[in-house]
């Protein structure tokens, strides 16, 4: 008993000059203010299950349609119709560009044209302090050769580096790109993906299906430029298809080095005159299903194309 007593007495006076010196700190800081987003740059407050889906609007002739209003715009959510709460047009939102460059040997003969065009297409579309570009280089592996950033420079120095050589992880790199890089974005930018390749995977762990769920999940719009002239495989083209028709971006397959900068011209036209429609799903239950988004535009003739739905996760 006495033994507890002392060592008590012991534990009390080595802490008593402690708690003396902690009385005397100040109180601690408060965590500092988030800085103002910039003049210009859209500030995006996001309810927890709020559904946003970027489209573009076009005419029987695959003409893009500019100038829409809320009121000539309706949004089905399982065939429910909603209550749009937000609609940005002219693409008023930031980008994202995650660029997936097939390095393998089959895209050995077009793959310095093809770099070219790619350094010019980021000069054209990032504007620097707004807009962001990735690249990724995939054959048998990925390879993230530049984050994501608004150093033009940089990204063209990537470029300028690869050389092709190997097999094809196409849906890997997708797979990766959209859950690793895109997923944390929230729906405050508009992320895209573009693809230069054949289309021919032959080294990928995950499935086309797998790819598409994904980049579908990441709210991300693939558009698929083919390596090959649209007819040398057949198989290959529908890959390329599937993953733009479903993702509500587009496919082309230039045969030469002009078809190619249209290619790209036609994609930074679209980027620049896409609208955004958000709403709260009605009744909405986190429970990973996948809700199917029909948006119907009030002109004739006139259809929007955008991506097939969302999974109801917490953030979709």
């Amino acid at each position: 008993m006495t033994r507890r007593i002392l060592s008590c007495l012991v534990v009390c006076c080595c802490l008593t000059p402690f708690l003396r010196l902690r009385a005397q700190q100040p109180p601690a800081t408060p965590p500092q203010q988030k800085v103002p987003a910039k003049p210009g740059t859209p500030t995006i407050v996001k309810n927890v299950n709020e559904v946003s889906i970027v489209f573009s609007a076009v005419d029987t002739h695959h003409r893009l349609i500019t100038g829409l209003k809320k009121s000539m715009v309706q949004v089905y959510d399982d065939k429910h119709q909603q209550q749009i709460t937000r609609f940005l047009t002219q693409g008023d939102m930031p980008l994202r560009v995650a660029l997936l460059m097939d390095t393998s040997n089959s895209i050995r003969g077009r793959f310095k044209f093809e770099q070219q065009a790619a350094i010019d297409f980021f000069g054209a579309v990032i504007k620097p302090g707004r807009d962001q570009g990735m690249l990724v280089a995939f054959d048998s592996s990925l390879q993230v050769v530049d984050d994501f950033t608004d150093k033009e420079e940089a990204l063209a120095k990537g470029i300028r580096s690869l050389r092709p050589g190997g097999g094809t992880a196409l849906y890997d790199a997708i797979y990766y790109t959209a859950h690793d890089k895109m997923m944390p974005g929230g729906n405050s930018v508009r992320k895209v993906i573009v693809i230069i390749s054949d289309g021919a995977d032959d080294q990928s762990r995950v499935s086309l299906q797998e790819a598409v769920e994904m980049a579908e999940n990441a709210g991300a719009i693939v558009y698929c430029i083919g390596t090959e002239p649209t007819g040398s495989d057949p198989q290959s083209d529908e890959v390329l298809k599937k993953l733009a028709e479903e993702t509500g971006g587009r496919v082309f397959f230039p045969f030469d080095e002009t078809g190619l900068d249209k290619a790209f011209a036609s994609i930074l036209f679209e980027l620049r005159n896409q609208y955004i429609v958000s709403y709260d799903p009605n009744d909405f239950v986190a429970d990973g299903s996948f809700h199917p988004v029909d948006i119907k535009i009030l002109l004739k003739n006139v259809k929007a194309r955008a991506r097939r739905g969302y999974y109801a996760t917490a953030t979709p």
